[in-house]
């Protein structure tokens, strides 16, 4: 799932937890540390010999590691028998070898034992229990349990895929049937509300009747758009978002997006400003969601600028050959940190110049999901009571030159 909502929190087991060291632990006889070379070595040289074993104590505690293979070569070396035969059996073990408990994780073993152990493969490692031999630990059986967990990890993310995919479409399910039962009021609200306000069938003999009305439109269009927009981003993020694709002239999809937001910021004292070549070439792609981006992006820094600031558009063909639309403005500004805050969805940053300035955080959110739909990128560049700069970039691919402007289908 992307980044409308939050992940899907599918409780699973913890496979890994079954995986440990004791389950790999094979029980072999161990040596007692009393044992001198000569019984070790004819001990470990019948056909039937274990590979490895451990040397401990008379209370069992792990003193070291005889490698059957070798300990047989290094014993066949000359003048070993002679100096080495009556001795005890550490003489030649190994005293460094890797000792671990039952309840380390495999996934943990496997770490420790590439890391910091890797004669261990070879050579054995030893498992204890509370501190006493429990068995030997090969490097065969660490491979076999570590492709075990991973058939068992592949088995547990194929579910969880086959679970997300059933809430996703659940998900998509229940906006599509809310979508159509809150429309459905919502366009009478708003239709009759227009009605009333315009006074279509008279005027109100009262007059803040009218008031209620426009108060009632306007908040009935606020709605509405916030549901179209949370349906919007749920797609992109679901991948089930159709683009059209047409030929769009940039300059004429800024200058509309311009002239809607005019009234707007002559409310807020805001300039608005536009900065195009006058051969910019057109882009392949949504004109209604290119749009849709521009105005979100330009709705955002009008709304972020206090009065007597400027806000300013412009377009050119990037050094890549792509499209680069950038919406700069001398508004509230971010910090670095807050501008990855402002690109989730339902977010907004914390700021006391933006604590009055209404909204629902999903602007700059649908915004990249779009652009990103047209494989392109959405940067931000900002900086606190200084201004923010939004650097729309479409790929090169996009961009067309047509002989015949008649053909240009515009926003």
């Amino acid at each position: 799932m992307g980044s409308f909502g939050s992940a899907h929190n599918l409780t699973k087991p913890d496979i890994d937890a079954n995986w440990t060291a004791g389950r790999l632990a094979v029980a072999l006889p161990p040596i007692s540390s009393d044992a001198n070379c000569a019984t070790v070595y004819e001990m470990l040289h019948a056909p039937d010999a274990t590979r490895a074993a451990a040397v401990v104590d008379a209370d069992g505690h792990v003193l070291g590691l005889v490698n059957r293979l070798r300990f047989l070569s290094k014993y066949a070396q000359r003048f070993i028998p002679e100096l080495y035969a009556k001795r005890p059996i550490m003489a030649l073990a190994n005293t460094h070898s890797l000792v671990v408990d039952e309840q380390m994780r495999v996934s943990e073993l496997a770490t420790t034992i590439t890391e910091d152990h890797p004669d261990a493969l070879r050579e054995c490692f030893v498992v204890t229990q509370g501190g006493i031999y429990l068995g030997i630990g090969t490097g065969e059986a660490l491979v076999k349990a570590k492709m075990a967990l991973l058939a068992a990890h592949e088995i547990q993310l194929n579910a969880a895929l086959v679970a997300a995919e059933n809430a996703d479409r659940t998900r998509s399910n229940f906006l599509a049937l809310m979508s159509h039962e809150l429309r459905t009021p919502l366009n009478a609200i708003i239709g009759f509300s227009e009605v009333i306000h315009s006074e279509m069938f008279g005027p109100h003999s009262v007059k803040c009747y009218g008031e209620y009305a426009k108060d009632i439109l306007g908040a009935g269009r606020h709605l509405l758009a916030l549901i179209n927009d949370i349906l919007d981003l749920s797609k992109c993020d679901s991948g089930h978002f159709e683009l059209y694709s047409e030929p769009v002239d940039v300059g004429a999809l800024l200058r509309d997006c311009i002239r809607y937001l005019t009234g707007r910021a002559a409310d807020g004292k805001v300039a608005l400003r536009i900065e195009i070549p006058s051969d910019l070439p057109a882009v392949r792609g949504d004109a209604l969601r290119l749009k849709q981006i521009i105005l979100n992006l330009l709705t955002n820094a009008v709304k972020f600028t206090p009065p007597t600031g400027t806000v300013t558009i412009g377009a050119q063909v990037a050094a890549d050959g792509g499209m680069e639309i950038a919406i700069t403005d001398t508004g509230i500004g971010m910090s670095a940190e807050q501008i990855p805050i402002a690109l989730e969805p339902f977010r907004q940053i914390s700021s006391p110049l933006a604590r009055n300035v209404e909204g629902t955080g999903l602007g700059l959110s649908l915004a990249k999901s779009l652009t990103e739909r047209h494989g392109g990128t959405l940067a931000i560049e900002s900086t606190p009571n200084v201004g923010t700069t939004v650097r729309l970039h479409l790929p090169p691919g996009r961009t067309i030159q047509l002989d015949d402007d008649r053909d240009l289908k515009t926003a």
